[in-house]
């Protein structure tokens, strides 16, 4: 009769323990909050993720909006990323924070690998000021209005920086796709850069520095850079063509070598002499992409301007526009 009492007495506890954890299972609210380490004081929401760094007379926090500055504070380790565990720890006065981070991932984490990057993040920002459609990118949501892009394209929600959704034709159609098309930007974007420097420069110095040198002025027509349409490209000694295309393989080819996963950047060849970029925070990272972009993409719509503008005036661009070129000679 003994055993039978303690059999009895086992199970009773046994049933008792499972009934406890499936009601904490289906209402982790039920779980006694651990003691967690305030990050600023720092509370956020869930719908709009509004933060709080202060509160009211009457104990409600008050609001501010996401911010860069804030997102470093989230970022406790410093990887260029918030992580569950950091999400709980700035939630940690939040009546029911795992409900909380699981929303805010769901809304954020668009590629759903369990992290908000600074992306992300950005994405985020725009999303708390003008709407989750399109992830918060106006720029996206005109480009769909006025037929520029598919409502279905890679685009419609994309985290890549310089994302203006401008895809007429269609031809992102994977974010493999993208991210070939946009190596491939950025390639035309830094030779276009280096073009719309050295083709007024040359026009400048070139007379100044052949008679120096006491060699012949290679400039089409004695002041145009020579070009396709300028002509004048037999007068370039042809080794000059030899060193370029030798220099430009062997930059293609370390771009090749590279591998392609899931986290290959595009246009990164890890070139950083001077340490601008590789230690900076992930805010100033994509805003140096975001810069190197844009200027890539003024440079090529202005070395495009030069050509057609020597061509159909038949005089260089440093004489069509001398309040650019010679105002500081």
């Amino acid at each position: 009769r003994c055993s039978t009492n303690i059999f009895t007495m086992l199970k009773t506890v046994l049933c008792l323990s499972c009934f406890t954890s499936c009601a904490l299972a289906f209402n982790p609210s039920l779980v006694p909050p651990r003691p967690t380490r305030m990050l600023s004081g720092l509370s956020m929401q869930t719908r709009s993720v509004p933060v709080s760094t202060s509160s009211s007379p009457t104990g409600t926090p008050t609001k501010s909006p996401l911010t860069k500055e804030l997102f470093a504070k989230l970022d406790v380790d410093q990887s260029g990323t918030i992580d569950a565990d950091e999400l709980a720890e700035a939630l940690g006065g939040s009546s029911d924070p795992l409900f909380e981070i699981f929303s805010l991932m769901a809304r954020a984490d668009l590629n759903r690998d369990g992290k908000i990057d600074y992306a992300e993040y950005e994405r985020l920002m725009a999303m708390d000021k003008f709407s989750d459609e399109n992830g918060g990118n106006l720029f996206v949501r005109n480009a769909i209005k006025f037929g520029m892009l598919r409502p279905d394209s890679v685009l419609a929600d994309c985290v890549m920086v310089g994302n203006k959704g401008f895809d007429p034709l269609n031809c992102a159609t994977s974010m493999e796709a993208l991210k070939n098309y946009r190596e491939a930007e950025l390639k035309h974007g830094r030779l276009a850069m280096l073009a719309a420097a050295g083709w007024p420069i040359s026009e400048l110095l070139q007379p100044y520095a052949a008679k120096a040198l006491n060699l012949p002025v290679l400039l089409a027509g004695g002041d145009k850079a020579p070009s396709l349409l300028n002509g004048g490209l037999d007068k370039v000694n042809p080794m000059f063509f030899m060193g370029l295309i030798i220099f430009t393989a062997t930059i293609e080819s370390i771009a090749l070598r590279k591998p392609r996963g899931e986290d290959w950047v595009p246009g990164d060849l890890g070139f950083d002499p001077l340490n601008l970029y590789t230690d900076s925070p992930a805010s100033v990272q994509r805003d140096l992409e975001l810069k190197e972009l844009n200027n890539g993409r003024l440079a090529m719509l202005a070395i495009t301007g030069y050509v057609l503008e020597e061509f159909l005036t038949k005089a260089s661009v440093v004489n069509d526009t001398p309040f650019l070129f010679k105002s500081f000679l």
